[in-house]
């Protein structure tokens, strides 16, 4: 009975769901791209868990559930000393994690715990969730806790949950006074959800770790680790760099699981206005709805919607009847986890973002699809040299501690800039020189200095933004979130590092327009791909330059805007780079974003974590990551290439409609379909000059100066930055990238997309970013197609001769009259198939293009089913 009434309530949730999209479509169309039902899953169970008997019963109890399998595993590891990680679908394993640090705490008297929250609203649901446990369990079991997001902390709490940036400015810098009893008895580290700690995120958390660690030993504690995380793709090599040695990672889906209705919604332009009326629609029906978005939505969402009895808004799980996620939530696993995290409902509404659009062709891949991949946290300079000036402030630094760290570089070069002081003595011992603050300008989400505030208008809600959107993204008059619009920003702020935000729901999206260089400085590995085609991995120096804006309102054509004053950024990170076998023609540098997209698909990642550069000279194209000093995206991108760049293809298909990214999408196709081998490789054309070639690996070795990081962000807030010692000498002055004159800049206010930019003289070993044309259209490409396969007979100096089907070995695929899908002309009819030199061509007629050779070794051809007869 309880079965059927699980199954008519599911019924009615899809119903409801049905009956909104008929609302909200027009015509035939509707919004509703997917509806699935998935059904309820029983758990296991074991009888008996060796805790505090105490807790056991009151545990029983308060949840109603018995104990599972996973929690002894996880037990028995943390006993044995081992570093535990518990892996699950599930996000109800957060209820493991708070049994085990009571278990923990109920160990020894005096016992503490630290919970390590992403951010500050991660630290108040965690604290939430913990402060109504202990409010339910008996008054010898409740644990005191405190939150260092609250106004009062209390120190002396045997439960502490604090952010990265309160762990850091708080907890560890005032160890030896406010917090030694809370050191005295640290027993364990809980890292809730670790895979948040992505990018320069994971080089922070492993930097904090080890300092924690450190700290603790200090004060005669050795604590544990115990960390949970969504399912991933082989995430071992994560979580080993994150300590430096391997943990037990246990599986952990063996509770229940109730039946959930998955939907996804296709918000195109207009997304943040869907999911503003699908949460009016929910609360008319009575049900409680969670509106799950990241911070930068959140300025202006929760504004719009209200915090309510009925209605929250957050970038992390609270309690509801049904979840709306406004925008993709960031990877295939983190939506399968939002599908088992016991809502009712969970309607995702995508916007226009490209893997967006790929996924609305492709629905099946979030469900079906493979797992998400979590890249190793990179060797990140900048982070380490902060918290090493810091580990040296809260205890002096010994030659065991530089050799556990692997930071013995970094403290060399500190103590040569006189930021560290070697004391005398038989023992090599550090402490700090000089009176520079290391704690001040600290943010998990920056590789130095602080991270943007981002505030709504009204309220004044705020949030914090990764700084590398201030630089290419958030200039005045830009579509936040990058990409895929909403977010209007009113007001910028340079000096304090700031942006404005109103909603914006017309639809309205913005693509920075850019110019660029990029100087290879190290080049560590390179590898082919296929044929001739070669991949490279390397350090190297980019110079960015913001010119302008390439926007697209609804009912308009794209316009390009210029900035009255350009954005100059200047940084060190690592780099991949593509040597192309095709030319490609690009405007403002708008390339490359559909790889990225690609990227965020297969990897926790942003698409805007990688910035695309392309080199018009040498046919390069790079991708570099956009945090100084790396964040590990460009590395794996090397290691993982063959896999990405089909994907990447998908998306660029699937972005042809859209009238933004139409022009990206035909050049992406081209660069791509070359480096998949589905098209020629372009000849040099008779009247043009040679490109010089490639610089010599050895002689780019020859020219490096060190092998780390420049300490230069960006021009614009290089004042903001602390003065940690530079890794290695700067660069030798040179001509800065010429800007255009005042009156120039004028008249660039409203131009076409299609005008041409000025060229700026070409450097050596550099990519020059000011293109001289407009991008191929697809009659242009297939017209230097015909004259390559014409130039290749002349090169024979005679015409194949053509032979029949019956004359050779060869047996034929395509017999007169198929019907085909060829790339990149669509769908055609087989006039003719023949065998030349051993190799069947095809004559196909083509609606667009008319009457084509084709030959299916080169280019991309199926055969079409006929159709069926009635």
């Amino acid at each position: 009975m309880v079965l059927s009434s699980r199954f008519s309530h599911v019924q009615s949730i899809s119903d409801i769901i049905q009956a909104i999209a008929r609302q909200r479509g027009r015509g035939d169309s509707t919004p509703l791209i997917m509806l699935r039902t998935l059904d309820d899953m029983p758990g296991e169970r074991i009888s008996h868990l060796p805790i505090d008997p105490q807790l056991v019963q009151v545990w029983l109890a308060y949840t109603g559930e018995p104990f599972r399998p996973h929690q002894a595993h996880a037990l028995a590891a943390l006993r044995r000393g081992e570093p535990v990680a518990l892996r699950a679908v599930s996000g109800d394993i957060g209820a493991t994690l708070h049994l085990l640090a009571r278990a923990a705490l109920a160990e020894a008297h005096g016992a503490t715990t630290l919970m390590l929250a992403f951010d500050d609203s991660h630290a108040r649901a965690l604290y939430a969730a913990f402060d109504d446990a202990n409010q339910s369990l008996p008054r010898p079991l409740q644990v005191p806790a405190t939150s260092t997001t609250a106004l009062r902390v209390n120190p002396f709490a045997r439960m502490v949950i604090a952010t990265p940036e309160a762990l850091h400015d708080r907890v560890l810098r005032h160890h030896q006074r406010a917090w030694s009893a809370f050191w005295n008895g640290l027993r364990l580290i809980v890292l809730p959800d670790v895979h948040r700690f992505t990018g320069v995120a994971g080089a922070h958390l492993a930097d904090l770790l080890m300092r924690a660690y450190r700290v603790a030993a200090a004060h005669g504690a050795a604590p544990g680790f115990l960390a949970s995380l969504m399912r991933l793709n082989d995430p071992a090599p994560a979580l080993h760099a994150l300590l430096g040695r391997s943990w037990r990672v246990i599986d952990a889906d063996d509770g229940p699981r109730p039946a959930t209705v998955a939907a996804i919604w296709q918000g195109g332009g207009a997304w943040l206005r869907e999911t503003i009326e699908l949460v009016t629609q929910w609360r008319r029906q009575s049900y409680r709805v969670h509106v799950l978005c990241d911070a930068l939505v959140r300025v202006a969402l929760a504004a719009a919607i209200g915090d309510s009895a009925d209605v929250t808004v957050g970038s992390d799980l609270q309690p509801a009847q049904v979840l709306v996620c406004a925008g993709f939530p960031g990877s295939i696993s983190a939506f399968r986890r939002l599908l088992a995290s016991g809502y009712q409902a969970v309607i995702v509404v995508l916007g226009e973002l490209p893997q967006e659009q790929a996924l609305a062709r492709q629905v099946s891949v979030v469900l079906d699809g493979p797992l998400t991949a979590w890249v190793p946290p990179p060797a990140n300079v900048y982070v380490l040299a902060q918290h090493v000036a810091c580990a040296a402030s809260e205890l002096p630094l010994t030659a065991a501690d530089v050799d556990a760290w692997g930071c013995a570089e970094i403290v060399a070069r500190m103590a040569a800039h006189q930021q560290l002081i070697e004391l005398p003595g038989d023992e090599s011992i550090w402490i700090p020189a000089g009176e520079y603050d290391p704690y001040a300008e600290f943010s998990v989400l920056a590789a130095s200095g602080g991270a943007i505030t981002a505030r709504s208008e009204q309220p004044r809600i705020r949030e914090c933004l990764d700084p590398t959107l201030f630089e290419r993204w958030a200039f005045a008059g830009a579509a936040l979130p990058p990409g895929v619009g909403g977010l209007r920003v009113v007001m910028r702020d340079e000096e304090e590092g700031s942006i404005s935000l109103r909603l914006e729901t017309s639809g309205r999206r913005t693509y920075p327009l850019r110019r660029g260089q990029v100087v290879i400085r190290d080049l560590h590995e390179e590898r082919a791909m296929t044929q001739d085609q070669r991949m490279l991995w390397g350090r190297v120096v980019a110079h960015e330059t913001i010119y302008g804006w390439r926007e697209l309102s609804p009912g308009a054509s794209p316009v390009d805007t210029a900035l009255n004053a350009p954005h100059e950024s200047r940084w060190i990170a690592p780099a991949c780079w593509f040597e192309l076998p095709v030319a490609i023609q690009v405007q403002g540098q708008f390339v490359g974003w559909c790889l990225t997209a690609a990227v965020a698909l297969r990897a926790l990642a942003s698409f805007t974590d990688l910035v695309p550069f392309y080199d018009h000279e040498r046919r390069r194209l790079f991708f570099v990551d956009a945090q100084p000093g790396g964040n590990g995206l460009a590395q794996w991108l090397y290691q993982n290439a063959e896999d990405v760049l089909p994907i990447a293809y998908d998306v660029a298909l699937a972005c042809r409609a859209d009238p933004l990214l139409e022009p990206l999408s035909r050049v992406e196709q081209d660069w791509l379909l070359a480096l998949l081998g589905r098209a020629p490789v372009e000849t040099p054309r008779r009247n043009a000059s040679p490109a010089p070639s490639p610089p010599d690996p050895q002689s780019e070795r020859r020219r490096t100066v060190g092998s780390s990081c420049d300490p230069q962000l960006s021009a614009t807030r290089r004042d903001r930055r602390q003065p940690f010692p530079s890794p290695e000498p700067p660069l030798a002055p040179r001509a800065e990238p010429a800007q255009p004159a005042p009156d120039e800049r004028k008249s660039m206010q409203r131009i076409a997309p299609s005008a041409p930019e000025t060229t700026e003289p070409s450097q050596p070993n550099a990519v020059q970013n000011d293109e001289r044309s407009e991008a191929p259209d697809a009659a242009a490409l297939i017209e230097r197609l015909r004259r390559q396969r014409e130039q290749r007979e002349r090169v024979k100096g005679r015409v194949t001769r053509a032979t029949s089907a019956r004359e050779t070995e060869v047996q034929p695929r395509f017999v007169p009259g198929d019907r085909i899908f060829c790339l990149p002309y669509g769908d055609g009819e087989v006039l003719d198939s023949r065998i030349e030199d051993d190799r069947e061509m095809l004559t196909v007629r083509f609606p667009d293009y008319g009457e084509l050779v084709i030959d299916p070794a080169l280019s991309l051809v199926r055969k079409l089913e006929p159709p069926r007869e009635n």
